[in-house]
């Protein structure tokens, strides 16, 4: 009787270590396949939908758009985000430097974000030119499952920033990557320690187009204010 218990209780012990191993397993195929994409790019371009959700009033604005980014350096992208609905609206980053066009009022403002640039600089590269091996190193990384239901099978990964600095604009992300194919996200989530998130949505995603050399540029009117806020 005593014999037949323990190797129950062995068999329960060895079933609970399967599905970790299994995640484990799931964590080191995914970063590999980073670190391999990463050294690869160059470039992107998508359409993307975000939902900004306001956790105190329940809320969730929408936009949509697409997105341009390309690798300046290592450790350094530019993008732009060109918003088409609601409203319009265009959003550049470059140096640490966030410039927002609102063409309706035809003014540019100028957000200077060199203190928190080195934070900026990693969650902008998070799915784009980031490997698995520097993700490995400033986050801890788990597997919440292999979602189907929306698109192409996708593995959910959850990462918690480790650097006490960086957690305090950001509480955790999680990633949506293809099971198969080129291992960028369909989907990011950015959590803040406040509970609001932005989720990101990408389709019709090209890696590494050849871009246009003004395609990262604001392209302005005549006439444009410029403003600096909190300056």
């Amino acid at each position: 009787m005593q014999t037949r218990l323990r190797g129950f209780v062995v068999c329960l012990f060895l079933a609970a270590l399967v599905p970790m191993a299994a995640a484990d397993n799931d964590v080191q195929q995914v970063l590999a396949r980073m670190d391999k994409a990463a050294s690869e790019f160059k470039s992107m371009t998508a359409q993307v939908a975000y939902v900004t959700h306001t956790d105190v009033l329940n809320e969730d604005d929408k936009e949509s758009g697409t997105v341009t980014m390309k690798k300046v350096q290592p450790g350094e992208v530019q993008g732009l985000v060109d918003f088409t609905a609601p409203d319009r609206k265009t959003i550049t980053y470059e140096k640490r430097r966030v410039q927002v066009y609102l063409p309706k009022i035809k003014t540019v403002q100028v957000y200077d974000l060199a203190k928190q640039g080195e934070q900026l600089d990693q969650f902008l590269r998070i799915g784009f030119g980031t490997s698995g091996s520097e993700l490995a190193k400033d986050y801890d990384v788990s597997v919440l499952g292999t979602e189907t239901t929306k698109g192409p099978a996708a593995i959910h990964l959850q990462l918690t920033p480790r650097d006490s600095s960086a957690r305090q604009y950001v509480q955790k992300l999680e990633l949506w990557i293809p099971v198969q194919g080129d291992p960028y996200p369909l989907r990011e989530k950015i959590i803040e320690p406040s509970r609001d998130y932005r989720l990101v949505v990408y389709s019709d995603l090209k890696i590494n187009p050849p871009l246009q050399t003004d395609a990262l540029q604001l392209k302005l009117p005549p006439g444009v204010k410029i403003e600096y806020p909190g300056k």
